[in-house]
């Protein structure tokens, strides 16, 4: 660690002589909420004016949940033909839980796209997220996924930039050719620049869709707040195709 953090000065100073480049934390709700118990229908309240108050069941096939999926450039492929999204942050304990279960039931989905949805409590998740992303469409993408989502280590700093540095640090270390056009110091400031506008829009549509965390479940025509293996097994077999 010393030696990543004697690094951050470098750093500092290529972002400040880097155009376009500045810090900037991915916009997220404060906490995850649960949501508020449903309530009896006021006195004197029509059936249908208590029917149009109720809480409209998330359709997957809606404009704000396509958007989900059509944004995100990650994509991963199973043997089905259902498409799916997954609103989701690589150090989240239960979007690491739904990435295995995921990779054991590879038939139940065609197309899988990750759409980042960085924590403020996981602090340095989004450099993760740029890194994968610089990674889409190649030969390697699986296996930096298959890091991020089991054996990246969550930075126990407070700092962001710190932050970023570390989970730069464990990708380089356990893949050195990402080091192959120049520093790492060098690196931080490319993904940033390419990578950072994109994660925070797909951060902004998950908000949009009033989402309140990850992960996320979007199969077909159908949504699933929050990860239980036996809904998200469920879900997938019985999803319908959007048109």
């Amino acid at each position: 660690m010393r030696k990543y953090l004697i690094l951050l000065p470098l750093l500092f100073a290529v972002l400040l002589l880097s155009a376009g480049c500045q810090r900037a934390d991915v916009p997220t709700s404060e906490k995850d909420k649960p949501a508020a118990p449903a309530q009896a229908p006021a006195e004197g309240t029509s059936p249908a004016a208590a029917e149009a108050d109720k809480p409209k069941v998330p359709d997957g096939c809606s404009a704000e949940f396509r958007a989900l999926f059509d944004h995100a450039v990650v994509e991963l492929h199973g043997t089905g033909a259902l498409d799916v999204a997954v609103v989701t942050d690589p150090l989240c304990w239960h979007c690491r839980l739904a990435h295995k279960l995921l990779g054991e039931y590879p038939e139940l989905y065609g197309r899988l796209r990750l759409s980042f949805f960085p924590r403020r409590s996981f602090i340095g998740s989004d450099m993760a997220a740029w890194i994968l992303e610089d990674a889409a469409g190649t030969d390697r993408l699986q296996k930096l996924v298959d890091f991020g989502y089991n054996d990246l280590q969550q930075p126990k700093v407070k700092d962001l930039m710190e932050a970023r540095m570390l989970v730069l640090a464990q990708f380089t270390k356990a893949f050195p050719d990402l080091l192959a056009d120049g520093p790492i110091a060098q690196l931080y400031v490319r993904l940033q620049k390419a990578h950072e506008p994109h994660v925070v829009e797909s951060a902004m549509l998950a908000q949009a869709a009033h989402l309140p965390g990850t992960p996320i479940l979007v199969a077909g025509d159908q949504v699933v707040l929050g990860f239980g293996p036996d809904v998200w097994l469920k879900v997938l077999k019985e999803a319908g195709m959007c048109r």
